[in-house]
């Protein structure tokens, strides 16, 4: 199986959200906060669309390919990122999140996203040449073949040769924590928070590069 690595074009960014949508339909971090199915799907793909097309100048987009096509994506923030303004969300794309799920429950998700991304963040901006991985998925009719494994080899190398020292993200997924944690990742903070009805956990791990 040959695989190709890469920077994700702008014209590949359709086939992008279309492989993370499949890897996030039924992940816990949208499952609770958006149990109705019809509901999630449309939250997904416009959190997604409206996300990364007003980051995309300004955070990593690397890419692992199967024949032509992507199979693996992760989206990276250095230490020089800085968040576009909440209106620049909104004009690319995610005033349809609120239209798909209503402004109540919509803040609430947003609410248990920053509380999970605080303390890496905080962590990042505290140090020195630290990068925050925001997303890292892989399309789940390849997951279990290496792909996440050589992806993360990717990013980490990527990183070290624009003079990053330290890798950090969060999961709220034990299994992926197990996965992150066999790739010599380790856990600085962990807390709960809250998805829709439920309590989650939320791990967030740091990697010396």
């Amino acid at each position: 199986m040959g695989f190709e690595f890469g920077v994700l074009k702008r014209e590949e960014l359709s086939e992008a959200v279309e492989l993370s949508f499949r890897a996030y339909e039924y992940y816990e971090y949208f499952l609770y906060a958006f149990p109705d199915l019809e509901m999630r799907r449309k939250v997904i793909r416009s959190v997604l669309y409206g996300t990364w097309r007003a980051v995309m100048q300004k955070s990593h987009f690397l890419t692992v390919k199967i024949d032509g096509k992507i199979v693996g994506l992760a989206v990276l923030e250095d230490p020089y990122y800085k968040r576009p303004l909440d209106i620049q969300f909104l004009l690319y794309g995610w005033w349809r999140v609120f239209f798909n799920a209503g402004i109540k429950r919509v803040f609430a998700w947003i609410d248990m996203d920053e509380s999970a991304g605080k303390p890496c963040h905080d962590y990042q901006h505290d140090g020195e040449n630290i990068w925050y991985c925001s997303s890292l998925t892989v399309d789940p009719p390849f997951q279990g073949q290496g792909v996440g494994t050589r992806l993360i080899a990717f990013m980490e190398e990527y990183i070290r040769e624009r003079g990053g020292k330290q890798l950090t993200l969060f999961t709220n997924s034990e299994k992926n924590l197990a996965f992150y944690k066999n790739r010599k990742f380790e856990v600085f903070d962990y807390r709960e928070v809250v998805n829709g009805k439920t309590v989650m956990g939320s791990w967030s791990v740091k990697k010396s590069l």
